[in-house]
């Protein structure tokens, strides 16, 4: 049986969008290519007149936009999220074109929230926002000039997923949400500073690896869960050792 990708399940989200122009022709875009769920995040409001001017049909997706203070806040019950990029280097490493990235959101659509994620004009997305998504994505242009408009960008991508949406899913899977991640992460960070296996000064280097690594896994909650057994267990090795010394100095 064919199945059609669930276009509601997917967001489009604008990281500190500076022109309410860009904002109004993303709503259009995605009225195009039929999503309905835009999030503004610490950014221009969707409500502002040139927004509306730019949306040309697409005002109700601007009138229903969800506004947030931080990325963390507007992801944190999805279960995929998607950073894009421009720029490479070692905290930035595009590893899916919108046609790759598209076939992995078919199946996963089915059962699972999904946020798209596109920085600000200026910036795009710093490394910290970056590390918050699970898979990182890049649309291929000239290396002398690389950057997209923002609206163009999510065109792009949203017509990827529109043209795509009559492709058969190989299975849908229910993954952890962003929420549970980070606690895991949170654990992860903690127990392996206590082991010395992270530099005190910064933790945050091998932690964007490992964010990157887990992120391509594409985790479920048994897995989190499975992964926060272990730092419990090692936790509690940890105390135990350390109370084993504590007495065997008192004699």
């Amino acid at each position: 049986m064919r199945r059609k990708i669930n276009l509601n399940s997917i967001s489009i989200i604008l990281v500190r969008p500076r022109f309410p122009e860009n904002v109004g022709s993303v709503a259009r875009a995605m009225k195009n290519m039929g999503l309905s769920r835009l999030i503004v995040v610490n950014g221009c409001s969707p409500l502002h007149a040139n927004a509306y001017k730019l949306a040309s049909g697409g005002e109700d997706i601007l009138e229903r936009a969800e506004e947030f203070f931080t990325l963390g806040e507007a992801i944190s019950e999805m279960g995929v999220v998607v950073g894009f990029t421009s720029r490479g280097g070692r905290e930035r490493r595009p590893d899916l074109t919108p046609e790759a990235l598209t076939k992995k959101l078919i199946s996963l659509s089915q059962k699972n929230v999904i946020g798209l994620a596109f920085g600000s004009e200026k910036e795009g997305l710093t490394n910290d926002e970056l590390s918050l998504c699970h898979l990182c994505a890049r649309i291929p242009s000239v290396e002398s000039f690389p950057s997209l408009n923002l609206a163009q960008a999510v065109v792009v991508v949203c017509y990827e997923l529109f043209q795509a949406s009559m492709e058969s899913p190989r299975r849908a899977a229910q993954l952890a949400q962003a929420e549970q991640l980070e606690r895991m992460f949170e654990h992860m960070e903690k127990t392996l500073l206590r082991i010395g296996f992270l530099d005190s000064n910064n933790p945050k280097g091998i932690m964007r690896v490992l964010r990157r690594l887990l992120g391509r896994i594409q985790m479920d909650e048994r897995e989190v869960r499975i992964f926060r057994g272990i730092w419990s267990q090692m936790d509690q090795h940890l105390e135990k050792r350390g109370a084993s010394k504590k007495r065997g100095g008192e004699k």
